[in-house]
């Protein structure tokens, strides 16, 4: 097996599914036409079993799975899961990223972010958002990142909730960084400032 092939089984298995477009920009983006690369290599592993695909999603790309599948290949949490891998692809553009770790256990919370990761010299908490949240569910959330920073275990990461907005949500209510976008597109102007800033002897980045 090629290593571009192992590749692609790793993405897999570290992001639970994929579609071909973000197959295509994670694994083929030198080539000419990363989408037919893409298919080419997709179609062969699919052929030879290792991985699955799920067809039936009228008018949208196959999401494709390893082979067996980490999760149902019509679970609900799969328009999640894309959007978790599409946060990654996306910030990649911008910045290396040292660390991307979906859903892990933190210890002393009583959260489990939808990722922690290393990105622009800074600690992220990442929440994706496919559904605008209540008020009271999104309240809920926010409670438990407060109960964690008033115990003292907060370590200055910042919160970035990404996707749909909630537009009663104060950010100023919290003694953490913290802000929502609708994608992370939204923070080049920051990003590009920070680098700036950086680039002069500069440290940390500035939400907002």
């Amino acid at each position: 097996m090629k290593k571009r092939d192992l590749d692609i089984l790793n993405s897999l298995e570290k992001f639970k599914c994929l579609t071909r477009d973000q197959i295509a920009a994670l694994h083929f983006s030198k080539n000419a036409y990363p989408h037919i690369a893409a298919n080419n290599v997709l179609k062969r592993l699919r052929r030879d079993e290792y991985i699955t695909a799920n067809t039936d999603r009228s008018f949208q790309q196959y999401i494709y799975f390893l082979n067996p599948p980490q999760i149902k290949t019509d679970s609900q949490k799969i328009d999640h899961f894309l959007m978790i891998a599409q946060g990654y692809i996306d910030m990649m553009k911008f910045s290396p990223l040292n660390r991307y770790e979906i859903e892990p256990k933190i210890d002393y919370a009583t959260f489990i972010p939808d990722v922690y990761c290393r990105w622009l010299d800074n600690d992220w908490f990442l929440e994706f958002q496919n559904s605008v949240y209540t008020v009271k569910q999104l309240y809920a959330k926010l409670d438990k990142y407060l109960d964690y920073y008033k115990k003292g275990y907060w370590e200055n990461e910042r919160v970035l909730i990404i996707g749909k907005v909630n537009m009663k949500f104060n950010p100023e209510d919290y003694p953490f960084k913290i802000k929502q976008i609708k994608s992370i597109n939204e923070l080049e102007d920051t990003i590009n400032r920070f680098k700036g800033i950086k680039s002069s002897g500069g440290l940390k980045m500035k939400l907002g």
